[in-house]
């Protein structure tokens, strides 16, 4: 889980190496993700005030915390109220959120090229793409939704969905504990 939010993190912050094979409005709205990041990490330093916080607006524009957090818990999501689920989605997000910042920092100029870009239904497409560093090329496919334009709600990195690695996980808890108690381990997690 910390390679794939690690490659998921290298990927945000990178530019695009080649023009892609089949360019779309899903490959576009993440050619724009990653450059609106570069362009953060190009304008700041590491511990810059007001650092981090462009680059959590950055990242939120391009991925849907609510379709992300209702896919990570699949059918567990309907036993949530509805605080519950707003409760869940903002600790969810803010555990990604600070793993993902802190790996950022680890930029050493690996390149993306985006590959292709299909559609799985009317609202969704993948984006497939590779990273290229100096001693290999791993694969990332992105899966996104349209809701008032395209946004990010699953990563696959070399063969493993980000979704479902944590939908094993939150299921493993939730067969012995409440969504309360789920939502408390999310949030301590999120905080160290």
């Amino acid at each position: 889980m910390k390679r794939a939010l690690s490659v998921l993190a290298l990927f945000c912050i990178l530019v695009a190496a080649a023009p892609p094979a089949q360019a779309g409005e899903a490959t576009d709205t993440l050619r724009t993700a990653v450059d609106e990041v570069l362009n953060v990490l190009r304008q700041t330093r590491p511990g810059q005030p007001g650092r981090t916080e462009k680059l959590s607006t950055a990242m939120h524009r391009f991925f849907d915390p609510e379709e992300l957090a209702k896919r990570t818990l699949a059918n567990n999501w309907r036993n949530f109220s509805p605080e519950q689920q707003q409760r869940f989605t903002a600790a969810f997000v803010s555990l990604l959120e600070n793993t993902y910042l802190r790996r950022i920092e680890t930029y050493t100029d690996e390149k993306v090229v985006f590959l292709d870009e299909s559609q799985l239904a009317e609202n969704r497409a993948e984006v497939s793409t590779k990273i290229i560093t100096s001693s290999k090329e791993v694969p990332i496919v992105y899966r996104l939704i349209h809701k008032s334009g395209w946004k990010v709600y699953d990563v696959v990195i070399e063969g493993v969905s980000l979704v479902q690695n944590y939908r094993q996980q939150f299921a493993q808890i939730l067969s012995k504990e409440s969504p309360a108690q789920l939502i408390d381990r999310v949030s301590s997690m999120a905080a160290s």
